[in-house]
């Protein structure tokens, strides 16, 4: 899509796109997931909100569920949590959980709000967040606020944004104003990115140590406090630079961030600060970027080696960052980045059935289980998937597939309709004066074919209709028969759209060997992500939650074998794959009957072993097997432990 819009993108409203095949069935499996965290009594403490995130990113989900499903008792049942939100509030207007000062949960809460309104258009959310925006502008100067609180105050933009079409009150600026200069300089931090290093090379754990330890000694409200808790005193605290890494090299809220170039600069009508969102993408894939789309974060930036962890509630929230500056700019990159979180680091959280969920995922991993919170420590669990409590990864993971489904369509202009990314859903909207239901049917990215049917509408529209090609892919659009249009980027065709109307996107999806920043390289198929499958073992242990642990039992120290001479600029397998196409079934990501598997010659890598640390760290200088074996490569969200960055070995 070009870079420069002419005519805005407008994301569809909460619920025009719902999902159909084997995400909606993916998605019930999640709404499953929504129903135990839902049971659990840390909620709510007698119908009160007493402390916490996790209170408003569980109802978030919960709202993101409900409408991309259109289920009224969903959203019923979210209602009674907002209402405890709307109770937290007194007479000024300000609000929280009762038993912490913490700012954080208030600005969950805020995007909370907004999704309720968003989905319900219940006038009273937009009331709520009037009087507290209000109020937020007339205490700002004397409201003590530091550490993640501080550092994520742009995540309130859009609530203020939607306020203020609602109102037009001028104040509202002013407040954003205010916001941008007492938060990070995320702004800088994007122009010029200064953290290129994984934070453990940055920060000392003795400096993490102490920040939290201050910060927790004011922010529970139970505590003992040495010293008033003061505006002078946060703004100290937050001036020192150990402060500052801490909360700029978290993962979340690196991921928040990229969007706030984006939705500020729309919001005080800056169209350059947009490009801002967009060097910060490239800075994060290039310093800690791995083949999975999402930058690597266990807690921190954690650099390119694939035995760091990602962060399951970082890859959501990048996700919702994606979605906005797509919006903004038209890029394709996002919806490629898009996908391939979804479809890989997605899928790969949580057990086949979704009942468990890990907080942290590795490109190359072997083994998941509690022994790994020695280095994963805002992991209680490890690496382990948990599979009963309030988890971060769990809680985020609702959100995720429904902010995903935020990216397949948008609006640009009254007569124009841009498609970004793939999948089986149902899009309904109105488009060159003529209300349309259109229907996606298709297997991808598991399949290479997207099917539009025009199912109901209520005349003829003739629109303009942009499709993105993915990232090594060629495709044709198909239409009566005939070729009508193809490309490697872009595909771009005027046409009238009514009732019955059916076109065919076909996809070309080559397997592509793509280098990594780390030197290792790995198998793209599209936007699926190819890993080896080495046998594994299961087992079920019992700490504060059920914890499903997995290890390899069989032999992963292999790589594929590659063709010494690129061409055209892509490397490719010396011998051809073979693959095994399944059905895709209503667990579309399991192990055992997968949509596709590859079948690919390989060769043992003598000197690859575990690390000091127990982890897959890839050879410095490998030493490969003469013998060729078969060996079997699934989609990296089909897989529990797993291979997916590999030494490069090369031959012909």
């Amino acid at each position: 899509m070009p870079k420069d819009i002419a005519a805005k993108l407008q994301k569809l409203p909460l619920g025009a796109v719902t999902p159909d095949g084997w995400l909606k069935s993916q998605i019930s499996l999640t709404n499953e997931l929504q129903k135990r965290l839902g049971s659990d009594s840390g909620l709510l403490e007698n119908g009160v909100w007493e402390k916490g995130e996790t209170l408003p990113k569980y109802v978030r989900g919960l709202l993101l569920l409900a409408g991309v499903l259109h289920d009224a008792q969903l959203t019923e049942k979210a209602e009674a949590y907002v209402g405890a939100i709307f109770d937290s509030a007194n007479a000024g207007g300000d609000f929280g959980p009762f038993a912490t000062n913490y700012e954080s949960p208030k600005i969950e809460a805020v995007k909370a709000v907004l999704t309720y309104y968003e989905l319900t258009s219940d006038e009273r959310a937009l009331k709520f967040l009037r009087r507290f925006f209000k109020n937020q502008f007339n205490t700002f100067s004397v409201t003590p606020c530091w550490y993640h609180s501080r550092a994520r105050l742009l995540e309130e933009i859009p609530a203020i944004d939607a306020v203020y079409r609602a109102n037009d009150l001028e104040w509202l600026k002013d407040l954003a104003e205010m916001l941008r200069d007492r938060t990070c300089d995320w702004f800088r931090i994007a122009s010029k990115f200064p953290y290129k290093k994984s934070s453990d090379k940055t920060l000392s754990q003795a400096a993490v140590k102490r920040v939290r330890r201050v910060v927790l000694q004011y922010e529970d409200a139970g505590a003992q406090k040495h010293k008033p808790f003061t505006v002078e005193r946060a703004d100290a605290e937050w001036k020192k630079p150990s402060h500052q890494r801490v909360v700029q090299l978290s993962g979340v809220s690196m991921a928040k961030a990229v969007k706030y170039p984006c939705v500020y600069g729309a919001f005080m009508g800056d169209k350059e600060l947009k490009r801002l969102s967009l060097k910060m993408i490239t800075a994060l894939d290039r310093y800690h970027g791995n083949a999975t789309g999402m930058f690597a974060a266990d807690n921190r930036l954690a650099g390119t080696s694939p035995v760091r962890g990602i962060d399951i509630e970082s890859a959501v929230e990048m996700m919702e960052s994606l979605v906005a500056v797509l919006a903004e700019t038209g890029e394709s990159a996002c919806a490629d980045m898009l996908e391939q979180i979804a479809f890989n680091v997605i899928a790969a959280a949580a057990t086949e059935d979704v009942s468990a969920v890990q907080d942290v995922v590795l490109p190359n991993q072997i083994e998941a289980s509690l022994r790994r919170k020695e280095f994963f420590k805002d992991c209680p669990a490890g690496n382990a998937f948990v599979a009963d409590g309030l988890s971060r990864g769990a809680v985020a993971l609702l959100s995720a597939l429904p902010l995903f489904l935020q990216s397949v369509c948008f609006k640009r202009g009254a007569d124009e309709l841009d498609f970004f990314s793939y999948a089986p859903c149902v899009v309904e909207t109105v488009v060159g004066g003529v209300r349309l239901r259109i229907r996606e049917e298709t297997g991808y990215p598991f399949r290479n074919t997207v099917v539009f049917k025009v199912e109901e509408a209520d005349g003829e529209a003739n629109v303009r209709i942009n499709f993105r090609v993915p990232r090594h892919t060629t495709m044709q659009l198909i239409s009566g028969g005939q070729v009508v249009a193809s490309g490697d980027r872009n595909i771009s065709v005027k046409c009238a759209l009514r009732t019955g109307s059916t076109f065919m996107l076909k996809l070309n999806i080559p397997l592509v060997a793509l280098p990594n920043r780390d030197g290792s390289f790995s198998l793209m198929k599209g936007s699926v992500l190819m890993a080896s499958a080495p046998g594994y073992e299961k087992s079920v242990k019992k700490a504060e939650n059920t914890l499903c642990e997995a290890r390899a039992v069989t032999k992963w120290s292999y790589t594929p074998v590659l063709a010494k001479k690129a061409v055209a600029g892509v490397r490719r397998l010396y011998e051809n794959e073979r693959t095994v196409v399944n059905k895709i079934s209503e667990k579309p990501f399991n192990c055992d009957i997968p949509p596709f598997e590859l079948r690919i010659r390989c060769k043992n890598v003598i000197n690859w072993e575990y690390d000091i640390n127990g982890f897959a760290a890839l050879p410095n200088a490998p030493k490969f097997s003469e013998e060729t074996l078969e060996r079997r490569f699934l989609p990296f969200g089909c897989t529990t432990v797993r291979i997916s960055q590999f030494p490069p070995c090369f031959r012909g």
